[in-house]
């Protein structure tokens, strides 16, 4: 069987502007600039586009930003304990060492994103389009990908609490790697691909959620 592998573009970044986020309003576009140790907190502004922008220690707990668009961006060493974000569109994106408690991202649209090193709570993502999704070497407590769309996504050398899956459609969904102790919804698995070991540490799960009795 081939599984086909996401395809991620790595976000295009030179010749920045440095920048600041103080006077950012709900609706502007950013393009060009780099953001250090620079902040968004408790700040609610929608619509907001960047495009060709790096964060370096960007602190955003309490963020609320609907509808926000990032294309060729990348972001490190952010910092925060609930994001909303629902209806998001990200692009060539890579997101790494990051830390966040909850991101409510239901219904957004991700395309050619990688996330590397972060420690994820809640994230929802319920109801979205993910295609070309690499987590590696992520913690994640729980990940909602009920009634998403996903292709192309791999789960490398991660850990999750929690996956729900519930009225997902997955396609070529690389679960390998992935260290799994919880899943709601398991008839959503269908499309995703797991090894050997991960059939016996999921079988008492599959045979709970199916109402099999094992004796």
């Amino acid at each position: 069987m081939t599984v086909h592998p996401p395809r991620i573009q790595a976000p295009a970044l030179s010749g920045l502007e440095p920048a600041t986020l103080d006077d950012l309003l709900a609706g502007d576009l950013r393009e060009g600039e780099s953001f250090t140790d620079d902040s968004l907190a408790d700040r609610t502004l929608a619509d907001l586009t960047f495009s060709e922008c790096s964060f370096d220690g960007l602190h955003a707990s309490g963020l609320v930003c609907r509808g926000i668009r990032a294309t060729d961006c990348s972001i490190e060493s952010a910092d925060a304990a609930t994001i909303s974000a629902p209806s998001s569109t990200l692009r060539d994106v890579t997101i790494s060492h990051s830390r966040i408690g909850s991101l409510e991202g239901y219904d957004s649209q991700w395309n050619s994103v990688r996330l590397t090193e972060c420690k994820l709570g809640y994230i929802n993502l319920r109801g979205s389009v993910l295609a070309d999704v690499a987590f590696d070497g992520c913690q994640i407590d729980e990940l909602d990908l009920g009634s998403a769309r996903a292709t192309r996504v791999t789960l490398s050398g991660c850990r999750i609490g929690t996956l729900e899956v519930p009225g997902a459609t997955l396609k070529d969904v690389d679960l390998r790697g992935l260290d799994l102790s919880r899943i709601v919804g398991a008839d959503g698995l269908r499309g995703a691909v797991i090894d050997d070991e991960q059939l016996l540490q999921l079988a008492p799960i599959l045979a709970s959620q199916l109402g099999i009795e094992v004796v």
